[in-house]
């Protein structure tokens, strides 16, 4: 199947979600939360995510998690990445029982496709602190897709995680779960990186944005995506492609807020203050802009 049938698919078939300018959303991707070992690229980002995450439940935002979430490729079991980040799994937790939690699956996570293992993996966990089995989330789904539909102005925004449009992906999974695992990840603890990730080749990156932004301009359909890691906010009258980025770039993540009505590309970041204390902040990096203007 080629990349276009595959996304028109996948649209055609996700669920349509209403939200209106009382609504306040928050879009994350590459996540790759891992064991936390040095091949565990979220880890050092943990305490920026943890902050931002927090400030989004604290001020009532609906989580949206568009792809690679959990680094499921890299590392084979979910135990050891949930015990290495409770935490951060507590915080979503408190999401998913407010109903402020949608996951959509990546590459990365892609295990997640299967509802039986989604029951599996995701539904309890082993507590650290009260050293038994407890439940995580409970009635969970995850997604390859979602439409987002904005009331007040019919805009609709296609989210999914975008390595959709990558055909050599979907033709070589299986190999590159065993490159992942037998090659790249031992080479990550020496400080090498994966040539062959779309993060990490520029040439592949363009190929996978050009394919989304075709798709886009071909159905006039605006998209929020992750995979290539790097964060795109179009301007008015150009393709309504958005990307929002990842958390494992260095000492800071990048996000996608609606608030409003309005969309803009945040940016969460390590920053020394003027007593030369090290703090977190929120900046924001493109926008916001009316979502009407994306129609």
């Amino acid at each position: 199947m080629s990349n276009h049938k595959r996304l028109t698919k996948i649209f055609k078939n996700a669920e349509r979600i209403k939200f209106s300018n009382n609504d306040k959303l928050v879009f994350f991707s590459d996540v790759h939360r891992g064991n936390n070992s040095w091949a565990d690229e979220f880890a050092r980002n943990e305490m920026i995510y943890s902050y931002a995450l927090q400030h989004y439940y604290d001020n009532d935002f609906i989580y949206v998690e568009v792809g690679d979430g959990d680094e499921l490729l890299k590392f084979k079991y979910v135990e050891p990445i949930r015990i290495a980040h409770e935490n951060v799994y507590r915080l979503l937790q408190k999401f998913q029982k407010e109903k402020r939690l949608h996951y959509i699956f990546g590459n990365h996570d892609i295990e997640y496709k299967n509802p039986d293992l989604v029951h599996r993996k995701l539904k309890r966990f082993f507590s650290q602190t009260a050293e038994e089995q407890e439940i995580l989330f409970d009635n969970f789904k995850a997604h390859e897709g979602i439409v987002f539909k904005h009331k007040e102005s019919g805009v609709s925004l296609f989210t999914f995680h975008g390595h959709q449009s990558d055909d050599l992906f979907h033709r070589f999974i299986w190999l590159n779960r065993i490159l992942l695992r037998a090659i790249w990840r031992p080479l990550q603890l020496l400080g090498l990186q994966d040539p062959t990730s779309v993060a990490q080749n520029i040439y592949k990156r363009e190929q996978v944005e050009k394919a989304l932004m075709k798709w886009a301009d071909e159905q006039q359909q605006p998209v929020i995506c992750g995979h290539t890691h790097k964060a795109r906010f179009p301007k008015k009258g150009k393709t309504p492609y958005f990307n929002d980025g990842s958390c494992v770039h260095p000492r800071w993540i990048t996000c996608m807020e609606i608030t409003g009505g309005e969309i803009a590309l945040i940016r969460w970041r390590i920053k020394p203050n003027k007593k030369g204390e090290l703090v977190i902040r929120r900046n924001v990096e493109k926008g916001p802009k009316a979502l009407k203007i994306f129609k």
